[in-house]
């Protein structure tokens, strides 16, 4: 009798180590994905760095800018694993920020301070340097909110002023973005 009791106890181990295995899994992707999905990514508007002023493209480049904005979080939105919000409750901070410094990618902690106003876990600072009309790149840098650290930066050069290299930058800055894949990004996977 003792032997039956052994032999349907190592019959058993198999099934129930695979039970197990397969809802320690399950209770790990769940919880995976509330953490995930409680993140937020607040999407500032480009700025503009300009090194040459020319009158002639001033209201393109102005166009330029809203049609970047756009296209960067219509991409994101799509590939990250956060969700992208608008900075609503936190225009008074940006104005702000905006008062004491020229561009909010170059303050001290200013990208924080507007996360904590929005309620975001990441602040995302884009800006487009125009060195001519032939040479401009597109950056963007991620800050962790609670950190105060740069969570990731990217960048794309860009050769011509026009609509489509502009596009096709935003396109190749957002590609660059998202293949962080959310894992550098994701507070679940450091904890």
């Amino acid at each position: 009798m003792l032997d039956d009791i052994e032999s349907r106890k190592h019959s058993m181990e198999p099934g129930r180590r695979i039970i197990s295995r397969a809802l320690v899994l399950a209770l790990s992707l769940v919880s995976f994905g509330a953490s995930s999905a409680e993140q937020t990514l607040l999407v500032l508007d480009f700025e503009f760095i300009e090194s040459m002023r020319d009158p002639r493209t001033v209201e393109a480049d102005q166009n330029r800018l809203l049609l970047a904005n756009d296209e960067l979080r219509r991409q994101l939105e799509a590939c990250l694993p956060l969700s992208i919000i608008e900075p609503g409750p936190a225009e008074d901070t940006i104005a702000l920020a905006r008062s004491r410094v020229q561009y909010l990618h170059q303050c001290n902690g200013c990208g924080e301070e507007i996360g904590r106003a929005a309620n975001a876990t990441y602040v995302l600072l884009p800006w487009v340097q125009k060195v001519s009309n032939l040479i401009l790149n597109i950056n963007a840098e991620i800050r962790d909110v609670d950190t105060d650290t740069i969570a990731a930066v990217r960048s794309v050069d860009l050769r011509g002023n026009t609509d489509r290299s502009w596009l096709r930058g935003t396109k190749a800055l957002a590609v660059r973005l998202c293949e962080l894949d959310g894992e550098r990004l994701s507070r679940s996977a450091n904890p």
